[in-house]
């Protein structure tokens, strides 16, 4: 029974990471590159859906990731600049992720066109995490995920790490976009 329940988790996986496309792809006039990977919208929870995906920033040889996390259009919420989405572990770790300087805003003033997340969704937020973080991530999965926002806040739970599975998958191919 181990057996069947391990090959189920990585048949998950392995999907996850398949399914991973690039649906951006831009280098700004600073130079830093950006590149999104399409992402998954968690579902309704407290009236809200959030879309999220990962985003990697290349400037010279440095590479940093983000959270791309987007907020449903019928809702008024604001994502406040000192935001954070906190990722609750398995292992019942917490990781707090910080705004981008700037990362909140109204989706239309961004530059990732998103197809139809960019016609249905409104808000917009960039949420910093480093590699490590998203190593931790591999090793133990995500069982929920918290963003602050105002007046109120957006909370998901997870029966299976399939956000945790994604962000990783996305991870390998901004990476190899990257040519790391």
């Amino acid at each position: 029974m181990k057996k069947v329940l391990f090959l189920v988790a990585v048949l998950v996986m392995s999907i996850s990471t398949m399914a991973q496309n690039v649906i951006y792809d831009e280098t700004n006039q600073a130079g830093v590159r950006t590149v999104v990977c399409s992402g998954m919208n968690l579902g309704i929870s407290n009236n809200m859906d959030v879309y999220v995906a990962l985003a990697g920033f290349q400037y010279k040889s440095t590479v940093r990731y983000s959270l791309a996390v987007t907020i449903g259009s019928g809702h008024e919420v604001e994502v406040p600049d000192d935001s954070r989405c906190v990722l609750t572990l398995d292992n019942g770790k917490t990781l707090s992720l910080p705004t981008v300087a700037g990362g909140a805003s109204i989706l239309q003033n961004v530059d990732v066109e998103m197809d139809e997340v960019y016609q249905n969704f409104r808000r917009f937020a960039y949420y910093n995490i480093k590699a490590k973080e998203l190593k931790k991530i591999s090793k133990n999965g995500i069982t929920q995920m918290e963003v602050q926002l105002s007046p109120g806040n957006y909370s998901v739970a997870f029966n299976q790490d399939v956000l945790g599975g994604m962000l990783i998958g996305s991870m390998e191919v901004i990476n190899n976009m990257f040519g790391k």
